[in-house]
C-alpha cells in the first residue's frame, strides 16, 4: 500500500464521528469528513432556523443536535436525505420503515463516497459499523487502509441479549424486539473482513467481536480506543458541591430508555428506597410501554430528548449517574457525567467509566443489586461526595486531547 498519513472519516449519521474528524483535523491529517447531516448556519435547510417563533426556534433546537464545534466545514461533505427520513420514522415509532431507510441510506451513502475514494491522493478510510462495507470495498480496490470503528458490540450478542430480556421482562417491551436480520449479520462480517484495523471503545465491546463472529484473525485487528467527552459542552462544568444529609440524592439516567438500558431494573429498584431520600430523572425517549412506566410516575421526572447543549446543565443539577445497561460499545454519557461531577453506578457492559474511587460497578444486573448500589449513595454522603470529586478528576483521562493523541498513535502505526 502507498503511504497514507491522512485519513478520510465518514458516517451517514453522527455518533462520535465528528470528534474523530476534528482530531484528525487538528493533527493536520484530515482528508475530508463525510456525513448526511451537519449543521451549517449559512446553508439550506438550516437557514430555516431564522424563521419567526414558534417554528424557527423549534427548528433551531432540532438542527443544532447536529453541530460539530471546531470542525472546518470546508473539509465536510454531506450526502443524501435518507438520514432525515430514518429519524422521522423512528420518532413516529415505525421501526421497520426506519430500518429500511437506514439500509437504503447507507447504500446510497457508500455509492456517493465512491468517487471521493477513487481520487489519486493517498489517504486511509475511517468508517463505522453497519455503514462501511461499500466504501471499504472501493477503498481496498484503490489500495487504501480501512479502519472500522465498531461503536457497539457484535450484533449476534445483541440479538441474544434482547431475546433473553424479552423472555424475562416482556411487560417492558412496547413491541417484540425483532432480531437484527441475517443480511445485516453478513454485512457486519464483511466489514470485519475488509477492515485492516478495528477499533472499539471498550474491551467488553471488542471481546464480543472476537467471541461471536466466524471471521478469523479478528483478535489481531482489534484495538481498544477509548472515546472522549465533548469539552466544548462539558469542559467547563463546575466542581461538585457537597451533597448534604438533609437533601435527596438526585439520580439521573440518560439515553434511549428501555430494557437494553436497564430501565426495568432501575424503576423496580425504587420500591426498595426511602421515598424522601432520592429523586430520579429520566432524560431521553422512553421506549417501554407507558402503562408499565406509569406505575412509577410519582417517583420519576421525565425530560424528553433535548439538544446536546442543554445536557450539561441538566447533568450539573444531579449527583449520581446510574446506567445499568445490558449492551453498549462504550457509553459517552458516562464520560460526560464524570466531567459534570457525577458519581457513577454502572454495569460492566456499559463501557469505560467507573473506577473504585468514583462509584460502583454493579456485580450483577438484578433489581436487588441496583437498589443496593443506590442505597450506598443515599446512606453515605461522605463517600458519595468523595466519588463525585474523584469522578471529575478521572474524566481528565477522557479529554479530547487524550483522544486525539490516541488517534495520532493509531495513524502512525498504519502500513505504508
Amino acid at each position: 500500500m502507498v503511504a497514507q498519513s491522512r485519513v478520510a472519516v465518514f458516517h451517514p449519521g453522527t455518533q462520535h464521528s465528528w470528534q474523530t474528524a476534528r482530531a484528525a483535523q487538528q493533527l493536520g491529517r484530515l482528508q475530508w469528513y463525510a456525513t448526511s447531516i451537519l449543521y451549517q448556519a449559512d446553508r439550506w435547510p438550516y437557514k430555516l432556523d431564522r424563521l419567526p417563533a414558534p417554528l424557527g426556534p423549534k427548528l433551531a433546537r432540532e438542527f443544532r443536535r447536529f453541530e460539530a464545534p471546531g470542525l472546518d466545514t470546508a473539509l465536510a461533505k454531506t450526502f443524501g436525505a435518507d438520514e432525515w427520513l430514518e429519524r422521522m420514522a423512528q420518532r413516529a415509532g415505525w421501526v421497520k420503515l426506519a430500518r429500511w431507510f437506514d439500509k437504503r441510506g447507507n447504500r446510497a451513502f457508500g455509492r456517493a463516497l465512491a468517487r471521493e475514494i477513487g481520487r489519486p491522493e493517498p489517504f486511509a478510510l475511517w468508517g463505522y459499523d453497519n455503514s462501511a462495507r461499500e466504501a471499504f470495498e472501493h477503498g481496498r480496490a484503490h489500495g487504501r487502509t480501512c479502519i472500522l470503528d465498531r461503536t457497539i458490540g457484535d450484533n449476534r450478542a445483541l440479538n441474544r441479549t434482547m431475546a433473553e430480556l424479552h423472555a424475562h421482562w416482556p411487560d417492558w417491551f412496547a413491541t417484540k424486539s425483532d432480531p437484527i436480520p441475517d443480511w445485516r449479520l453478513r454485512q457486519q462480517d464483511e466489514e470485519y473482513e475488509l477492515a485492516d484495523v478495528i477499533v472499539a471503545g471498550s474491551q467488553t465491546c471488542a471481546d464480543t467481536v472476537v467471541a461471536e463472529s466466524p471471521v478469523s484473525g479478528l483478535a489481531a485487528k482489534l484495538r481498544v480506543l477509548p472515546y472522549c467527552f465533548d469539552e466544548t459542552l462539558f469542559g467547563g462544568q463546575p466542581a461538585p458541591a457537597p451533597v448534604t444529609d438533609d437533601e435527596p440524592v438526585r439520580f439521573l439516567l440518560v439515553g434511549h430508555l428501555g430494557p437494553r438500558k436497564g430501565l426495568h431494573l432501575l424503576l423496580q429498584a425504587l420500591d426498595h428506597l426511602p421515598r424522601d431520600k432520592f429523586t430520579l430523572t429520566l432524560l431521553g425517549e422512553i421506549v417501554s410501554p407507558p402503562a408499565t412506566v406509569a406505575r412509577y410516575a410519582d417517583r420519576i421526572t421525565h425530560i424528553p430528548p433535548v439538544p446536546r447543549r442543554e445536557v450539561p446543565g441538566i447533568m450539573a443539577r444531579h449527583h449520581v449517574f446510574i446506567f445499568p445497561s445490558y449492551f453498549e460499545g462504550s457509553a459517552v454519557s458516562l464520560l460526560e457525567a464524570m466531567a459534570s461531577g457525577l458519581a457513577l453506578i454502572q454495569s460492566p457492559q456499559a463501557g469505560q467509566g467507573v473506577t473504585p474511587d468514583c462509584g460502583l460497578l454493579l456485580p450483577e444486573q438484578t433489581v436487588e443489586a441496583v437498589a443496593e448500589a443506590m442505597l450506598a449513595a443515599i446512606e453515605d454522603r461522605e463517600r458519595l461526595n468523595s466519588w463525585r470529586r474523584a469522578a471529575q478528576a478521572e474524566s481528565r483521562n477522557y479529554t479530547f486531547a487524550r483522544y486525539r493523541d490516541r488517534i495520532a498513535t493509531l495513524l502512525d502505526s498504519l502500513p505504508g
